[in-house]
């Protein structure tokens, strides 16, 4: 499936069967740009923001973080800098007083990913490649055994893609369920090879879990691969690209 990006509609809505995505490139926010948007975001983000080490992170965060703001304000109506979150037990952030819509952020070099569901768990994840990453060991370390093996069964100039398809599925079905590290990375299986459907495999110990899922690789930009995975079936996919309005 061709992920489509597109400007949104000025008046968003959101059924049950639908699940928005939301591209963000850091790089369409002009300079000086954190100065103007920081102040929209709560005190612990702004903490969190001050552990990173280098300013490109730090403004990275802020940045992604601010969109994330804006981008829920649209279905919530709210002011950006009035939406509280919370924390639910195993570290998932969700929106306070508000069940319905579920949210997940992802964002690595200069892109970021948000996606939004109503009523259905989701989680997202982009990952820029790094070629000096030892993807095959870091498979075997954290892969399944059919993962493991499909891997290694690639050619090798398509492993470093393989990874990823597989690292960022993973990331994003786990991060929908939003259990942390109590939902082994072995526990169940993605496909991952090349220009092969995107699917959830199988799932351990419960085996129909699997067929309550999907799972959709996403076209972030070159050298990134991002992935979707949202609790339903018969799903529609909105891809919308976020555009930076200071207004």
């Amino acid at each position: 499936m061709t992920t489509n990006w597109t400007k949104p509609p000025e008046n968003l809505t959101l059924n049950s069967n639908q699940v928005d995505v939301w591209r963000v490139s850091i790089l369409n926010f002009p300079p000086d740009s954190v100065r103007w948007v920081e102040p929209i975001l709560a005190a612990e983000e702004d903490r969190r923001a001050t552990r990173f080490y280098f300013n490109m992170d730090r403004h990275r965060f802020i940045l992604s973080h601010s969109a994330l703001r804006d981008i829920l304000a649209r279905y919530l109506n709210l002011p950006p800098e009035n939406i509280q979150f919370e924390i639910g037990e195993y570290g998932k952030p969700a929106i306070a007083s508000e069940a319905e819509l579920d949210f997940n952020l992802s964002h690595s070099g200069d892109f970021a990913l948000i996606a939004i569901a109503s009523g259905h768990k989701v989680g997202v994840d982009v990952e820029k490649h790094r070629h000096d990453m030892e993807h095959e060991k870091i498979g075997q370390h954290f892969f399944s055994e059919m993962e493991k093996s499909e891997l290694q069964k690639l050619p090798n100039d398509q492993k470093m893609i393989g990874f990823f398809n597989c690292w960022t599925r993973k990331e994003a079905y786990i991060k929908a369920h939003g259990l942390g590290l109590l939902l082994p990375l072995d526990s169940f299986d993605v496909s991952l090879a090349p220009n092969e459907p995107t699917i959830l495999r199988a799932t351990r110990p419960d085996p129909r879990e699997a067929s309550r899922w999907s799972l959709l690789s996403l076209d972030v930009y070159s050298n990134h691969t991002g992935a979707i995975a949202v609790e339903g079936k018969e799903m529609e996919f909105r891809f919308w690209d976020w555009d930076w309005d200071p207004t």
